[in-house]
């Protein structure tokens, strides 16, 4: 777990009072005596007696450059970028021959007071007078991105309204948060003090308010616990802990589980996805079946990489693996955090270009380990300072971060003691937002008793074929999940003493972040003869021919009729009334038949199936709307036990 933290000398010293070499240009024996005085004054760590001295010495012989190049450095050491700034630019104007590290050095403190643009012009001139110190050359080189793009950055900044989380925050830090995917439960780390970290959650009540954050104190221990990350359900919760007994490095990923009394007892997460080095950061992607984390494990590209792992049909976690260098640099890449829509990722680097630190970074999926070229999200949000903890909501329009918005301007050192971060929702810039996404609650019940049913749910997306869920649902029969958004999806229910369930249902239909919730009523399949419709059974307009969606329902009723070999079933086709009633109902025929070849094809012994067309006959809606006409257009099986 790592702090936004600001380094104020990131790119070392250049010149200091030990390292300078002299050319005491133009400067008389009083003159050299007296600097080689202030200098030992210097090298004793007496800095305010050092500085007089040099300004004595300036003030007597203003022309003496030493003299000047030393104060200059004094206060570039000691962090006072504006007055390092003056002195620096009196040699330029004295001499701007003198030394081509002054232009290196002075494009530093233009950087820490902001300006960008002198940072990158004197970086520039530094970088096409230096021909030796080839170090210091390739430092130049990577900072001229840094300026370039700040400077940019600067000039064209993003909106950027940000508003501190109310109830959240405290004079402690907060940082590293985790939402559920309808956005009403949050966890983040609290520093108690100096050196103690804690998880802490809080709800959003009915007001829209979040509620006093509470110690989860089924986790917290003795140790550092923080990092946490919440599957959308809020379920489970893999959070970060370090020095303990059974971790295999010095900082492990540990899960835990919802229960009815509180949360289970804190496992490590195994040898598979912990190693020797460091794992920290973990997010849930993919309803919990995707796990994002940071490490600085062997094998990857330098520093902390992002780094994935899957959970198998089994439910077990595949070996993780390294994004790949589209993400990946030499610097460090932490934070990452995976959208709901689940191609949109977004996480810090200070590898790629921007305002010199730690930004973040927004990059789409192509394959689990290409990625599209990361994009920096903006200033003001991005700033010279690191930014982390990025977490957006499942609507694609808002995001949380952690920062310390009093750090503005110029930074000195000595700020680091009073860094206090607070949790802050903003805006995502549109050139970056994700997909809206949708949060589905449903469960399954008997449609007699409401018992619950531990039942299998599968959920396909229409447009690309992919199923973005499928598990077998606990005892409880409820599961919560989040789908990316504006799409069409179907749902298919099964269970060996029950009917074959499916349906159908649009996300953020209207352009607007849903929160679907849904009961759905499962009949025994000891019930005969009762007509079971296949909603998501779709053919083509005025034709026989199955729409490609079809199959996965289909696949999942051959399933259903290879278990029930005891039975017999009809296939009906039914039409809405456009159209003639000879014409209606030969193809609500072909289409009975259509199904029924299909079973016939695929295992499903011919004499078990009947098929009839009943046309427009029995219309289970009002045929004045197309939502009427579409419910009449249907096909249906009806199970008939052999004798």
């Amino acid at each position: 777990m790592r702090l936004k933290a600001l380094v104020f000398f990131i790119f070392g010293f250049i010149f200091s009072g030990h390292t300078q070499v002299v050319n005491f240009k133009n400067a008389n024996n009083s003159q050299k005596k007296s600097y080689q005085k202030a200098l030992q004054l210097y090298r004793s760590d007496q800095y305010e007696k050092a500085k007089i001295s040099f300004e004595k010495l300036i003030k007597k012989y203003p022309e003496f450059i030493d003299a000047q190049l030393m104060l200059g450095s004094i206060y570039f050491d000691l962090k006072e970028a504006q007055k390092a700034e003056i002195y620096f630019n009196k040699v330029l104007a004295l001499d701007k021959d003198y030394n081509p590290k002054v232009y290196y050095t002075l494009s530093l403190c233009n950087y820490y007071t902001q300006k960008y643009d002198q940072a990158y012009s004197n970086l520039k001139e530094f970088l096409s007078r230096e021909k030796i110190n080839h170090d210091l050359i390739e430092k130049g080189k990577k900072n001229l991105i840094t300026f370039r793009f700040a400077d940019s950055a600067t000039r064209h900044p993003v909106e950027n309204i940000s508003y501190p989380l109310a109830n959240l925050n405290s004079s402690n830090s907060e940082y590293l948060p985790s939402l559920t995917a309808d956005g009403r439960t949050i966890v983040f780390t609290r520093k108690i003090n100096d050196y103690n970290e804690d998880l802490f959650i809080s709800y959003l009540n009915d007001q829209n308010q979040w509620e006093t954050p509470q110690p989860i104190k089924d986790l917290n221990t003795t140790y550092n616990e923080g990092a946490p990350a919440l599957t959308p359900d809020g379920n489970t919760l893999v959070f970060v802990s370090c020095d303990r007994k059974e971790s295999y490095g010095g900082c492990d990923l540990f899960i835990s589980h919802k229960t009815e009394n509180g949360w289970s007892a804190a496992a490590n997460f195994g040898n598979k996805i912990n190693s020797p080095a460091y794992e920290t950061q973990p997010c849930f992607a993919d309803n919990g079946r995707v796990l994002l984390f940071t490490s600085n494990r062997v094998g990857g590209y330098g520093g902390r990489d992002i780094w994935m792992t899957l959970k198998n049909a089994n439910n077990t976690w595949i070996t993780p693996f390294n994004l790949g260098p589209d993400i990946n640099t030499t610097g460090d890449e932490e934070c990452p955090f995976l959208h709901q829509d689940g191609i949109t990722l977004f996480f810090s680097s200070d590898g790629h270009p921007g305002m010199g630190k730690k930004d973040i970074f927004m990059s789409k999926m192509k394959t689990f380990t290409t990625w599209t070229i990361p994009q920096n999200i903006g200033y003001p949000i991005n700033s010279p300072l690191d930014e982390s903890s990025f977490v957006a909501y499942s609507n694609g329009k808002k995001a949380l971060m952690a920062s310390d918005k009093s750090f503005v301007g110029i930074y000195k050192s000595e700020d680091l003691k009073k860094l206090n971060l607070d949790l802050y929702e903003f805006d995502i810039p549109n050139f970056v937002q994700p997909t809206l996404s949708c949060f589905l609650k449903f469960k399954v019940v008997d449609s007699k008793t409401k018992n619950p049913i531990s039942a299998n749910v599968a959920i396909y997306r229409v447009k690309d074929k992919k199923v973005f869920f499928s598990d077998q649902l606990n005892a409880t029969g409820i599961k919560q999940i989040s789908l990316p958004g504006d799409d069409e999806y179907f749902i298919n229910i099964t269970h060996p003493n029950y009917y074959l369930y499916s349906d159908n249902f649009q996300c953020n239909s209207n352009g607007r972040f849903n929160i679907l919730t849904q009961e759905y009523n499962l009949i025994s399949a000891q019930i005969t003869e009762v007509p079971i419709v296949l909603k998501n059974v779709l053919f083509e307009v005025n034709s026989a021919d199955l729409k490609e969606e079809s199959y996965f329902e289909l696949t999942k009723l051959l399933s259903f009729l290879k278990e029930k070999k005891d039975y017999n079933v009809q296939i009906i086709g039914h039409t809405d009334n456009q159209g003639s009633h000879e014409t209606n109902l030969i193809l609500s025929g072909k289409r009975a038949d259509r199904v029924l070849n299909y079973l016939v094809q695929n295992g499903i012994a011919k004499e078990r199936i009947t098929s009839i067309g009943k046309g427009e006959t029995e219309s289970v809606s009002s045929n004045d709307s197309e939502r009427g006409r579409s419910l009449n257009r249907r096909t249906e099986f009806i199970l008939k036990q052999t004798k």
